[in-house]
């Protein structure tokens, strides 16, 4: 499986889309999801991202990470839905007790902030995996007017998380190679087996960063004013898109009221 921020080459109508564009499209299901405190509107937004996902031909990469994302939101249900005393009793948690009161209002608070996480944070990865790293450069230096060197330390941290993954399982392999058990699906077990491997992980990431930076001194980074070899322009359909974006959060806004 790819990480989540490595780029898929291919040429579908959410590739083909300006990265300004995209970013938008990022803020308008941050900005939705903040809108509506019902539990079915926000799972909505969330159908829409993966909407997005299968017509990018990245919902099969994309769906591992939703699965991570809904357990992490399981364990915030988990820990919100007791705290919560407003509304009607539906059951309890240890009935004889009387243990664990879950309220309605408890519960849809619990389910709206579990799908709003999810639908807001996946959209990252639909973004980096839809664009190239080359391009958000270009997009946050040049039209954003992000500075250069702020751009290059964000899309390089970027870029190590695959690196790093791809890494750390070079390691584990290497290590199981010489008899170290690490087959286990205890997440607890895991991480205790993980934490000793994080050592030559951090000592190969030093190296590497050592060596880009050698390399970046070598070019002449941040010398003298940039140019880019591509030059990324806003399309028809991309000013189409943005005006439906900007059209539907007012509108979402307004539904409430009616």
């Amino acid at each position: 499986m790819p990480a989540m921020v490595e780029y898929i080459k291919a040429d579908s109508f959410f590739h083909r889309l300006n990265p300004i564009t995209k970013i938008l499209w990022t803020f308008t299901v941050l900005i939705m999801s903040f809108l509506f405190n019902d539990p079915l509107a926000v799972f909505i937004i969330l159908l829409s991202n993966l909407l997005i996902a299968s017509i990018s031909g990245i919902l099969r990469q994309i769906l591992p990470v939703i699965k991570a994302l809904f357990i992490f939101s399981f364990l915030l249900i988990i820990f919100q839905i007791f705290f919560v005393d407003e509304g009607k009793t539906l059951f309890y948690a240890i009935p004889y007790f009387n243990i664990g009161r879950v309220t309605d209002t408890g519960l849809d608070m619990s389910l709206v902030m579990s799908f709003r996480m999810v639908a807001t944070v996946s959209t990252i990865p639909i973004l980096m995996m839809t664009t190239q790293m080359t391009d958000m450069v270009v997009v946050l230096v040049e039209k954003l007017k992000i500075p250069f060197k702020y751009a290059f330390m964000f899309i390089t941290a970027l870029r190590f998380i695959p690196t790093f993954m791809e890494e750390m399982e070079q390691i584990l392999q290497a290590q199981m190679s010489r008899g170290y058990n690490s087959d286990t699906r205890n997440p607890f077990k895991k991480l205790v087996i993980i934490i000793p491997l994080a050592i030559p992980l951090l000592v190969s990431s030093v190296k590497k960063t050592e060596k880009m930076a050698i390399s970046m001194e070598a070019r002449g980074f941040a010398s003298g004013p940039r140019s880019y070899y591509r030059k990324i322009d806003m399309r028809k359909t991309d000013y189409a898109v943005i005006a439906a974006l900007v059209a539907v959060i007012p509108a979402a806004a307004l539904m409430p009221l009616l």
